[in-house]
């Protein structure tokens, strides 16, 4: 019951339970946000989305290096976006309530999409990454950051996750990409041993 409670509450931060999970995000996950920002290659005139940003400690750095260009983020978690607001006051950012199956932007409108921890908790991930997909450009780059599969529970791998949360292979996302359209497969992993949820499978349009 505390398990099924907890992963409701990282999938969906609500109230105080909810603002205490969004700092602790922001602690825990800096070294994998800097990777993943790093990994994308964030250039001062990109238009950058940021799928499920949390407290917002991605979307923040992504604008600090897109200073002429564009960065937006969806979070379907009031809590969450309420946080990243206040973490972003004075920035340009876009931040927004919604579902990332339904994406609010215009086709082609961003050259550059990324999402940190956010995959296993997706209903539909084909449709979340159809989604995707129709709003990046043209030989736009997609970048998912995940703990994989094998890391969550070494022992035991196939017991890894829970009906509310699924863990993915670099395989197995890779699959998913190629489902909803996106080619170039690659995966990328830092060889520090100590950080292993700098991993990232990218795809391109």
């Amino acid at each position: 019951m505390w398990q099924k409670m907890m992963d409701a509450q990282y999938r969906q931060p609500t109230g105080l339970i909810g603002r205490w999970i969004g700092s602790k995000m922001a602690k825990q996950h800096q070294p994998e946000m800097l990777w993943t920002i790093d990994v994308l290659d964030v250039q001062p005139a990109d238009h950058i989305l940021e799928i499920g940003f949390g407290p917002g400690i991605a979307v923040e750095e992504a604008a600090r290096r897109a200073s002429n260009g564009f960065v937006a983020g969806i979070d379907f978690s009031q809590t969450m976006v309420a946080a990243a607001l206040k973490r972003n006051r004075g920035s340009n950012v876009d931040l927004r309530l919604g579902d990332a199956a339904q994406l609010p932007f215009a086709d082609n409108a961003f050259n550059k999409v990324f999402s940190i921890h956010s995959i296993y908790f997706w209903p539909d991930p084909v449709a979340v990454l159809a989604e995707i997909h129709r709003v990046l450009k043209p030989d736009g780059r997609l970048v998912l950051t995940v703990l994989p599969k094998g890391k969550w529970n070494p022992e035991n791998p196939e017991l890894a996750g829970t009906p509310q949360c699924k863990p993915y292979t670099g395989d197995e996302l890779k699959r998913l990409l190629a489902k909803a359209g996106f080619n170039d497969l690659k995966v990328e992993a830092d060889t520090n041993p100590n950080l292993p949820s700098n991993y990232s499978v990218i795809g391109r349009r």
